[in-house]
């Protein structure tokens, strides 16, 4: 195989693997608009809750509807993330990924519980001054 052959297979390749990123990128978006489409329908269907425990009566019909808008945001989400592990798959899985729910950038768990602050109502840890008992 001579040297332009090579060079044009490699050039193939980045190609293909550019379109791949493309493609996940327009599917990552779609799954942000169709997570916040979702996250408004509950939001609206919160404030009909709302309305309804101080005595008012929601319009005919607008918590069904917006049930089943939920319903179909999540399964467009289902199927927007099946496709996009899809996308993903064909590129022969090459990437930074972490454990699965984990995202590859997350600190280590020590790193995360040095950070957090003490719950309400724990005593400091022995090697930090504690306030004198008046």
């Amino acid at each position: 195989m001579s040297l332009i052959d090579r060079v044009a297979a490699e050039l193939d390749k980045l190609g293909r693997k550019a379109n791949q990123a493309l493609d996940e990128g327009k599917l990552r978006m779609e799954l942000l608009r169709v997570r916040r489409r979702k996250d408004n329908a509950a939001r609206d269907l919160g404030y009909v809750t709302y309305r309804q425990a101080k005595g008012e009566g929601p319009p005919p019909g607008e918590i069904e509807t917006l049930t089943r808008k939920i319903g179909e945001a999540e399964a467009e989400v289902a199927r927007l993330q099946a496709e996009i592990e899809r996308v993903r798959g064909a590129g022969g899985g090459r990437g930074v990924q972490g454990p699965p729910g984990k995202p590859a950038n997350a600190p280590p768990p020590a790193a995360q519980a040095e950070e957090a602050p003490p719950a309400t109502g724990e005593s400091p840890p022995a090697d930090e001054p504690q306030a004198p008992a008046t």
